[in-house]
């Protein structure tokens, strides 16, 4: 399985997820009834399919992070797209009856934060790794506190998944080509941290150890233009937009 294919697997699971957000109501239960058959409510269903994206996106945020041929410029670019991304992000989530709240817009940032502080904490670990390696008690206090001050800035920043997304990110870059290690640091980080629908994040997996290592048709910029705009039209349809 390309990269490709990977990242169009995380952005249709994705595209379910927000409108199953925006479109259907929540209605406090798990199941439904359908002729007396129990049956998952369409909601839930929605929200689960869309746990697959994140971890995709975190896998190949690693991955890409090993292949760029210019560091600095990835993190970058993840910076430029996630300023982009702010607006219809806000649009498609934090407005309410078509009126802009500064309070509602500030009170969480799209996931591109998310992943470009992960960028910015496997950078810096490589740093520590590189100078301070030979020295054990050194380099793993230095990663504890980066990792600790990364995952709290998430959380003061409220970035969408705030420090799990941190963790997540984490556990692909330092488990790199474990499947099992990152299989149970998924799991243990969704049972400590997060409700139990994330636990369907466990199924992106499957298509990550499909994985071949290849690139597929090369069309970058598509996928990172594909957060902001399809959000900015969920938004636009949702009535978000007058």
């Amino acid at each position: 399985m390309t990269v490709f294919v990977l990242k169009l697997i995380a952005c249709i699971t994705m595209f379910i997820d927000h409108y199953t957000y925006i479109f259907i109501p929540w209605t406090g239960k798990v199941l439904t009834s359908v002729s007396g058959i129990p049956m998952v409510t369409s909601y839930v269903l929605g929200r689960g399919i869309g746990r697959i994206a994140f971890p995709i996106y975190c896998f190949l945020l690693v991955e890409g992070y090993y292949h760029t041929r210019d560091r600095r410029k990835y993190m970058l670019r993840m910076a430029v797209f996630a300023l982009i991304s702010e607006f219809p992000f806000d649009l498609a989530f934090q407005v309410t009856g078509g009126e802009f709240q500064l309070s509602r817009m500030m009170s969480s940032q799209n996931v591109m934060f998310t992943l470009l502080l992960g960028l910015i904490l496997m950078y810096l670990y490589d740093l520590l790794k590189m100078k301070y390696m030979l020295q054990p008690v050194i380099f793993n206090t230095l990663g504890a506190i980066l990792i600790v001050g990364v995952s709290g800035i998430a959380t003061a920043l409220r970035t969408d998944y705030s420090y799990v997304g941190i963790l997540f990110i984490l556990i692909f870059y330092l488990f790199r080509g474990k499947k099992i290690w990152i299989s149970g640091g998924l799991c243990t980080v969704i049972l400590l941290f997060s409700n139990r629908l994330e636990l369907c994040a466990m199924l992106a997996l499957v298509p990550i150890y499909f994985y071949n290592g290849k690139q597929g048709p090369k069309l970058k910029y598509l996928f990172y233009a594909f957060y902001p705009v399809h959000l900015l039209l969920l938004g636009a349809f949702a009535g978000h937009i007058c």
